[in-house]
């Protein structure tokens, strides 16, 4: 998992990051308006062809379209229904959608423990602050278990929706609930809400795969 600018060197966006959470830490300002937390989600598939049977593997980018820094979730592939965070991939055939084959929802009770260590040790376990105009990128896999249409050729669409409940939300599952006080003063948000992803087209052919060689000149 990782942070990547639009424009900049990875390290620029690490310096960034160290400063907004050093901000973050110390500032008493009020968080930002709502108005201008926006995100858009963009999807890629690692290759248009595949064999039946065969996982797919897709790049998922969040990027901050708005004016404010936020925080995201750095876990984008949580499988629970009910989880902080995630995001559902749809496998499409033609108008039909496919979904996985079973839906996994679960409580975790991380909310609870016997102990709390300070907020900044543990916000940047689950969050990560966010630049306008950066994205951060983390792989998913599609397994061909969880969709019975990769085992049969043909050409299918695919698009997500991310989904996330931000650090306050009232769940048993976040495992930042206790520290809701501290983090509504932090000077700007994670991100609440769905958004729907772009989509990719691939094809699953029995015919083999073959990489490109350049010959010579």
């Amino acid at each position: 998992m990782r942070i990547i600018p639009a424009r900049t060197g990875w390290q620029l966006v690490a310096l960034s990051c160290v400063l907004l959470w050093a901000h973050a830490s110390t500032s008493q300002s009020p968080p930002s308006n709502d108005s201008e937390a926006r995100i858009s989600v963009r999807i890629s598939a690692e290759r248009p062809h595949y064999q039946p049977g065969e996982d797919v593997r897709l790049h998922v980018e969040i990027w901050n379209e708005g004016k404010q820094n936020l925080f995201v979730s750095n876990n984008i592939d949580d499988v629970a229904s009910n989880a902080i965070a995630t995001i559902n991939l749809t496998l499409y055939d033609g108008d039909q959608a496919i979904g996985p084959g079973f839906v996994i929802a679960g409580d975790s009770f991380s909310s609870e423990r016997a102990s709390y260590p300070p907020l900044a040790t543990e916000l940047p376990r689950y969050w990560i602050a966010l630049p306008p105009q950066h994205f951060y990128g983390q792989e998913v896999v599609m397994l061909a278990s969880w969709y019975s249409k990769l085992s049969v050729p043909g050409k299918y669409r695919i698009q997500g929706k991310y989904r996330s409940r931000g650090f306050l939300a009232r769940s048993i599952n976040n495992p930042l609930l206790h520290y809701a006080d501290e983090l509504k003063q932090l000077p700007y948000e994670a991100w609440v809400g769905d958004v729907e992803t772009n989509s990719v087209w691939i094809e699953v052919t029995k015919e083999p795969v073959r990489s490109r060689v350049n010959s010579p000149h």
